[in-house]
């Protein structure tokens, strides 16, 4: 028979046991801090003369702290000069005892007491362990109240599965039978809160029902106040018409929250209410001279829309902001916005409503008139100034003539308390510009041929109408100051495009 050999790696061999090495599960690495020197640390040349010179500032005052620490603490007759660590490997044998030589002429102590104090310590310490580590002592950690309880349920727990264990099987349920049951007993559980949940809430309704607020809708779906109507959804289900409460939640919102004039007029002084808008009036009429000065039509190529001629997308779009504005008033939640920057109220102005009240229409009635002339007049005024200074024109009008309503019921006759919304202030500025400025003596109307036609004299005609209707107060409702506001601002314009030589 031959010889054969098999790698260790396949052979069928146990690794030799790891050799006995006994270690007390009850000790602990201590943790010994030394302190500085008493002089403190030494320079790098007293360290170099006892060391050499290749020893550095920090290693050789840490040698020299470990050496003074030995000698204290009387561990020194224990250790000597030797293992002081791998972190010093420029400290010889030689070098650390010349240094210790050093201390004790340096600093002098009584190291054969510290010894002796160490010894008896140590003794003592080691005593102590072999005294706790010995299972017969009563006192021993083998002993501890919790460490045999743990024993004891170890043992109980062990017995109770051997009782189950038969074989291979176990005696019981499985592990899936008690997650089914868990799983039953949390749905039964939910069922039954969910119930009480529902009968508190019916009690909560008869209850409410009972006081005779409140009673039951005909599905029963919800609790209805008398009086309150219900409608059908596309679905067939009945629900409570709230519309009522919305409007008057918004109205409350959008109302103004002073109860009388006098604490309106107590919340701001005159000069609150009367500086803000001016200086933003004095902004708008000076974008306005900029934009009507400074203006060019764009060129065919760069409009959006050119089939239509400007005139046409100016008063269109001008006329689509304020038709947008009066269908948004019929928004409920737009209320509190709309009353704050969209209508002038003199007693407590906000900057924003010069402008925006311009474009403001509550009624249909009010928005019809105002929009019918605007478009009459607005065509041939366009045509007759361009783009720059019919924009200006409106703009600048509409401002000053809020600025004046505010300056006349703060200063002048008007209703402090008064709401004014409408471009009629606008719309006036324009046919003032449009009457003042024109040479046309003719004017051609469809179906009727053609008249004569004297602006001047229209505007004559318009501007006492304004005039009497201010002084007898005829249309309480009529912001007239705005009106004439309008006609100063268009006269205005007519007499700065005069000066600068329009024809």
């Amino acid at each position: 028979r031959s010889f054969s050999s098999t790698p260790r790696i396949h052979a069928d061999v146990s690794n030799p046991p790891e050799p006995y090495n006994p270690k007390l599960e009850h000790q602990k690495k201590r943790i010994i801090r030394i302190g500085p020197l008493p002089s403190g640390d030494l320079d790098i040349t007293t360290l170099q003369d006892i060391f050499g010179p290749k020893i550095s500032r920090t290693e050789g005052n840490h040698v020299l702290r470990i050496l003074h620490h030995r000698r204290t603490s009387g561990s020194l007759a224990d250790y000597g000069v030797d293992n002081l660590g791998r972190k010093y490997p420029n400290v010889k044998k030689a070098n650390a005892t010349k240094a210790l030589k050093w201390l004790r002429e340096t600093l002098p102590i009584d190291e054969a007491r510290a010894a002796q104090e160490w010894a008896e310590k140590e003794a003592n310490r080691i005593s102590y362990e072999l005294w706790l580590a010995d299972p017969d002592n009563a006192d021993s950690k083998y002993n501890d109240p919790a460490q045999v309880y743990l024993k004891q349920q170890q043992a109980e727990e062990e017995a109770g599965l051997g009782e189950q264990r038969i074989g291979i099987l176990h005696v019981g349920p499985s592990q899936f039978e008690r997650n089914i049951e868990q799983k039953r007993r949390e749905r039964l559980e939910a069922m039954a809160k969910k119930a009480e949940e529902k009968e508190k809430i019916q009690a909560e309704e008869e209850m409410k029902i009972a006081t005779g607020e409140y009673v039951r809708s005909p599905h029963g779906m919800q609790l209805i106040k008398p009086g309150q109507k219900t409608y059908l959804d596309p679905f067939g289900r009945e629900h409570v018409d709230r519309r009522d409460e919305y409007q008057k939640f918004y109205q409350e919102k959008a109302e103004s929250p002073f109860k009388s004039e006098e604490e309106m007029l107590q919340k701001t002084t005159l000069a609150q209410r009367l500086y803000p808008m001016t200086a933003f009036v004095f902004f708008i009429c000076v974008l306005s001279y900029g934009f009507g000065h400074y203006y060019t039509p764009p060129d065919r190529s760069y409009r959006v829309l050119p089939e239509l001629s400007p005139t046409t997308a100016t008063l269109v779009a001008i006329t689509a902001a304020n038709v947008l504005v009066c269908v948004l008033w019929r928004v409920k939640p737009m209320w509190p916005v709309l009353t704050r920057y969209m209508m002038h109220v003199p007693g407590y102005p906000h900057p924003i409503q010069a402008i925006g009240n311009i474009f403001s229409h509550i009624q249909y009635e009010h928005l019809l008139g105002n929009m019918m002339f605007f478009l009459l007049i607005g065509s041939a005024c366009h045509d007759l100034v361009g783009r720059g200074v019919f924009l200006g024109t409106y703009f600048s009008a509409g401002a000053v003539g809020t600025l004046v309503s505010l300056y006349w019921a703060n200063l002048g006759r008007g209703v402090i308390t008064a709401h004014s919304v409408g471009a009629s202030a606008a719309v006036w500025g324009v046919a003032a510009l449009y009457c003042l400025l024109t040479e046309r003596d003719r004017i051609k109307i469809p179906y009727a041929g053609e008249f004569s036609f004297y602006p001047q004299v229209l505007f004559a005609g318009f501007l006492a109408v304004e005039v009497y209707g201010m002084v007898r107060r005829s249309h309480k409702t009529m912001d007239y100051a705005s009106h004439l506001g309008g006609y100063a601002t268009g006269a205005a314009v007519v007499a700065w495009l005069k000066l600068n030589g329009f024809k």
